[in-house]
């Protein structure tokens, strides 16, 4: 497959450089960072994360009042553009500040004002028994009618404001309630004092072009910030992905599993020990032993000077004190021994059962550990605070990489300890189970692969890609299915418009697509069938009607119902037989695949069986069409030939196959999935031949479908045009032309899919690998 060549590198450096590496290598846009596998630890957080917060204050004030825009960011240490950002933007942040806080108070007079403006003029009580206060209750409505009625007090509402009478006495209780809720009181001759609306609001509008002609002087320097928050939050993010620890991280993930495998093993020898003493008791026949109080029974001793030395079975034990250090029976197990033994092998299966498990963790840590780290040597000690990235790079792009490294090390020449402890390594071999995808093709096979291909799943790097048949089947069967020369013209035109024009050309790549498909239903329609908008092109005096004729080459009212069996049955055994050979190739795909991940022995037992399986179980199905189908003399020969025989001996080859490989493997901890496969392709393989290529079928009735459909709207529009309504007539064609064109075309994009995806790729594919994706910084 037309693959681009990938390299790996690996750079090893201080926690916090490795934002700026990250940073280097994501402007260069050529490469893509692998993501830390979760068996590893990540580093500790870089410093530049507390930069970060001081970064998102300004930018949360300044967005309010100014939409930033992201711009290009020079390639500098990190340190240093934060250092400009805050440098720049602390004068007007603080001056900012003023005035948002100045907006915000002028916003509270304003609604204040608004709500008592109701009020101005309006005469309130003045006693000397009796107080009034204005307030504006918001949410506490009902608290404050209740706090009225309960203080005897007058509540009367005027819009969104309330003014409440109450005994002077009870005046100073009211004030303290309304204070713990929160509420602004004021008093009747506080309203003469109160700005108007209209003025607030000339402040205001002032106050905010002041702060807008503040902020456009340093639009340039807010863009800038902007940008680089934006940044920095992919280069932390992409720092937590793929960032491993070197240091004392990971060493602990270490050292605390074999921790915990050095304790199974010591409780393993314990159980074993105590095992081996309850098997010497029960040989000599002892059911249980009473020892007398402040004894215990060992069976290892550190110590055992001035212990008892006695026999269980071929066992040592020693009777002394309790408390000594040793490995001592527990009394419990003494007093009934089978049971006791029972128990203590069970316990001792499931350590040893955990010690296996804890063991292989351990290995499976070794080698992913040695796989991702620059160094692999465990000595977390000598690259404390040091951590590891891996990304990828196109190998026509290392001379590019190369150079960011070199300005990297430049850049921070000023910090030799740094220096001294940056690692850099370069693999011209990724292993395949990590390589990222990256195929090369020109458009628009480029855009049938992105879009249709990548659909079903990406290639990785241990398969065959399916890139170049999807972009070859796809358009084949849509154009089948869609073929009619004016159809495919419309479809091909709405393909141009949206790749030049529709949606502002955003989507350029589905209008390739519909350029080609639309290509395609034009040779179909034009070169096979012979139609444009239903009419035979002979009826335009072409000389030609296509080299399949399912309709008669008849124009008129009746044009819709004149179909010509004998070329619906033509097409239909080319559909069956494009399906048939297409699955058999998917198949042989299959066998490809397993040679191309080393296993030939699961080719030659499972694979080859399978396409003989379906190749006998095709040939059952085409024999039993073949009184219909227009078969040639030849393939009618090889449809006699005793298929049902040859599926019998291909069952039997995989089943033996199946056997031989189980046998082979016995025994082996990593072995292929046999049983699947071989299930899975005896499934594949009958069902292939017996109902997918059926399917196949779907080819020929989906365009039969269409050409009725326009033909009928055609032959209708025809005579409605022999009445004499023109205009009808022309409404007819044009309104169920379209219809069917958005109708079909729905129909065959959807069955094209179905035989591209499931009838073909899903014999052989399985679409897991990853698309190199490279990091793009501004």
């Amino acid at each position: 497959m037309p693959l681009e060549r990938v390299v790996e590198f690996r750079i090893a450096a201080p926690v916090d450089v490795l934002p700026d590496s990250i940073f280097y290598i994501g402007k260069t846009g050529v490469a893509m960072f692998e993501e830390r596998p979760q068996r590893l630890a990540r580093p500790r957080d870089p410093e530049i994360q507390r930069d970060v917060k001081k970064l998102d204050e300004i930018l949360s004030l300044l967005s309010q009042y100014y939409k930033p825009n992201i711009v290009a960011l020079p390639r500098e240490p990190i340190s240093r553009l934060l250092d400009k950002a805050l440098n720049d933007l602390m004068p007007i942040f603080d001056e900012v500040k003023n005035y948002a806080q100045e907006l915000q108070d002028l916003r509270r007079k304003l609604q204040l004002s608004t709500a008592l403006d109701q009020l101005r003029g309006r005469r309130f009580p003045k006693t000397e028994a009796i107080d009034s206060f204005i307030v504006i209750p918001g949410k506490y409505a009902q608290e404050l009618i209740n706090l009225s009625k309960d203080l005897g007090a007058a509540f009367i509402s005027v819009g969104d404001a309330a003014v409440i009478s109450v005994d002077r006495d009870k005046s100073r209780l009211l004030l303290s309630t309304l204070s713990k809720l929160g509420l602004e009181v004021l008093r009747p001759e506080d309203l003469e004092i109160l700005e108007d609306p209209a003025s607030l609001k000339d402040r205001m509008d002032k106050l905010y072009n002041e702060l807008r002609d503040k902020i456009n002087n340093y639009k340039n320097s807010i863009d800038f910030v902007y940008t680089l928050r934006y940044t920095l939050s992919i280069v932390i993010d992409t720092f937590n992905k793929s960032a491993l620890s070197e240091g004392e991280e990971t060493g602990h993930l270490f050292t605390s599993l074999s921790a915990e495998i050095e304790r199974l093993k010591s409780e393993l020898h314990d159980l074993s020990a105590i095992r081996e003493a309850l098997v010497g008791l029960k040989a000599s026949g002892a059911n249980s032993v009473k020892l007398p109080d402040g004894l215990a029974l060992y069976v290892e001793m550190e110590e055992p000077g001035g212990a008892t030395k006695v026999m269980l079975g071929n066992k040592e034990a020693y009777l002394a004190r309790d408390g000594l250090r040793g490995i001592k029976i527990p009394r419990q197990y003494l007093d009934d021994v089978a049971s006791s033994l029972k128990v203590v092998e069970e316990t001792l299966n499931s350590v040893e059962r955990s010690l296996r498990n804890r063991e292989g963790e351990l290995k499976s840590l070794e080698e992913v550990y040695r796989e991702y780290s620059t160094y692999g040597d465990e000595d977390w000690r000598a690259h404390r605070d040091i951590g590891t990235v891996i990304f990828y790079a196109r190998e026509r792009d290392v001379g590019v990489v190369d150079e960011a490294l070199a300005e990297l090390v430049r850049s921070l020449s000023v910090k030799l300890d740094i220096i001294r402890n940056i690692r850099y390594k370069y693999f011209q071999d990724v292993p395949a189970k990590r390589r990222p995808t990256l195929e090369r093709f020109p458009t628009p096979v480029r855009q049938i692969v992105d879009k249709i291909a990548y659909m079903y799943g990406v290639p990785s790097a241990s398969e065959i890609s399916p890139s170049a048949l999807v972009a070859a089947l796809f358009p084949i069967f849509f154009g089948w299915m869609f073929g009619d020369l004016g159809h495919g013209l419309l479809l091909f035109l709405f393909g141009l418009w949206l790749y030049k024009s529709l949606f502002g050309g955003r989507y350029k790549d589905w209008g390739v697509i519909w350029m080609v498909t639309g290509a395609f239903s034009m040779f179909f329609g034009g070169v096979v069938y012979g139609e444009f908008f239903g009419f035979p092109l002979s009826y335009f005096g072409l000389g030609w009607d296509g080299a399949i004729h399912m309709f008669q080459p008849v124009v008129g009212p009746q044009m819709g119902t004149a179909v010509e069996t004998e070329g619906i049955f033509a097409d239909l055994l080319a559909a069956l037989l494009f399906g048939y050979i297409i699955m058999a190739g998917s198949f042989s795909l299959k066998i490809a695949n397993f040679l191309l991940e080393g296993e030939g022995d699961m080719a030659l037992g499972i694979g080859i069986p399978i396409l003989l399986i379906y190749i006998s179980a095709g040939m059952i199905v085409l024999g039993l069409l073949k009184p219909i189908l227009p078969t040639p003399p030849l393939m009618a020969d090889v449809l006699d030939l005793p298929w049902i025989y040859i599926l019998v001996a291909a069952i039997a080859l995989l089943v033996a196959g199946a056997a031989a490989l189980t046998a082979k493997y016995r025994g082996y901890e990593e072995k292929p999935p046999i049983g699947l496969e071989m299930a899975v392709g005896l499934v594949e393989g009958i069902f292939g031949g017996l109902a997918n290529v059926p399917s196949f079928a779907r080819l020929m009735i989906l365009i039969l479908m269409h050409g009725i459909f326009t033909k009928l709207s055609m032959g209708w529009a025809l005579a409605v045009a022999e009445s004499g309504n023109m205009a009808g007539a022309i409404a007819i064609a044009v309104i169920f032309n379209v219809l069917i064109a958005v109708g079909e075309g729905f129909m065959s994009l959807v069955q094209s899919l179905r035989l591209t995806f499931y009838e073909t790729l899903s014999k052989f594919y399985e679409g897991r690998g990853r698309l190199f994706m490279p990091l793009v910084l501004p």
